[in-house]
């Protein structure tokens, strides 16, 4: 998803611990973890209603499909 590294987490987490400090850091972490948390069933949904829209546009293709009479230019 990020290709973050253990050498990459590190640094990120001691420029947090410094910018932030070792009192409010536990609360930030918090707060991020439950931000990417929402983000990803805000992604999940979203990606269960493409998958919906997407059969329901197949089964109405289809359905159609099998209503339409044979044409001319199917006969060979």
């Amino acid at each position: 998803m990020l290709n973050i590294g253990w050498p990459e987490a590190f640094v990120v987490g001691a420029v947090a611990l410094v910018a932030v400090g070792p009192k409010d850091l536990p609360k930030v972490f918090y707060a991020l973890g439950r931000l990417v948390g929402k983000a990803r069933v805000f992604m999940n949904d979203f990606h269960r209603a493409l998958d919906q829209v997407s059969r329901e546009a197949e089964a109405r293709e289809s359905s159609e499909k099998k209503k339409a009479p044979p044409s001319s230019r199917d006969r060979v």
